[in-house]
C-alpha cells in the first residue's frame, strides 16, 4: 500500500472515501457496526490507514457528522431558494437518507458527549438559518382558510417533527395515516408558498 509523502500531507480523497464508508456503514447497518476494522474492509484500505487519517475513532465519528451537517446546510440553502422553498423544504425533511444518519448520530450520543455537543450545535445552527429564511418567507402572509400567518420557529419545528415522524415509522413499516397527513401538509404549504414573481410582471 503506497504512503503518503510525509506526515502532515493527507489525501483530501482518501479522507472522503473513509468517511464515506463509515456514513453508509453507520446508515445501513447501525453505528455500533462501524468499527475502525469494518470501516476499512468497506473504504478498501488497511486498518492502519483509517487511524492514519483519524487517530480515534471519536475523530472520525466528529467527521462524519461535521461533513453532514455542512452539507445539510448547502441543501437547506438551496431548499429555501428554490421557485417553492416551502415544498423543497419539506422533501428535504423527509428524505430517509438524512433522517436515518441523524438518528443513529443521536443514538451514538448517548454515549459519547462530544457528538451529542456537535448534533446540538449543528442543530441550533440549522434551525436558525431555517427561521431566519421562513421569516421573510411568511412574513404578514394570511393562508387561503383565512388562518394568521404561523410563527416561524413554530413552522420549523413542526416540519422537522412530523416529516422525522413519516420517515422513522415508514421505515418500521407503520403507514396509517400518512398519506392524508401528507396531502394536508403539502396544502398547508400551498397556502403560505410565496406569490410566485413573473419576470415580465410590470414595475
Amino acid at each position: 500500500m503506497a504512503r503518503p509523502d510525509r506526515v502532515g500531507v493527507r489525501d483530501t480523497g482518501m479522507r472522503d472515501k473513509i468517511l464515506d464508508a463509515c456514513a453508509h456503514i453507520m446508515l445501513t447497518e447501525g453505528y455500533a457496526a462501524a468499527t475502525s476494522r469494518r470501516v476499512a474492509e468497506q473504504a478498501g484500505v488497511q486498518r492502519a490507514l483509517v487511524y492514519y487519517y483519524f487517530p480515534t475513532m471519536g475523530e472520525l465519528y466528529l467527521a462524519v457528522l461535521h461533513r453532514g451537517t455542512e452539507a445539510s446546510l448547502e441543501a437547506q440553502r438551496a431548499a429555501l431558494t428554490a421557485e417553492k422553498p416551502l415544498h423543497a423544504l419539506w422533501d428535504m425533511t423527509v428524505d430517509p437518507r438524512g433522517v436515518g444518519l441523524l438518528t443513529e448520530f443521536m443514538a451514538l450520543g448517548n454515549h459519547r458527549e462530544e457528538i451529542r455537543a456537535e448534533l446540538a450545535a449543528g442543530a441550533e445552527k440549522f434551525r436558525e438559518a431555517q427561521v431566519a429564511a421562513l421569516t421573510f418567507i411568511l412574513r404578514g402572509e394570511r393562508g387561503e382558510r383565512g388562518d394568521a400567518a404561523l410563527p416561524p420557529d413554530v413552522v420549523s419545528v413542526l416540519i422537522a417533527a412530523v416529516g422525522r415522524l413519516i420517515v422513522l415509522e415508514s421505515a418500521m413499516g407503520i403507514t396509517t395515516g400518512h398519506a392524508n397527513t401528507m396531502e394536508l401538509v403539502r396544502e398547508l404549504l400551498d397556502d403560505h408558498e410565496l406569490p410566485r414573481v413573473e419576470s415580465n410582471a410590470e414595475v
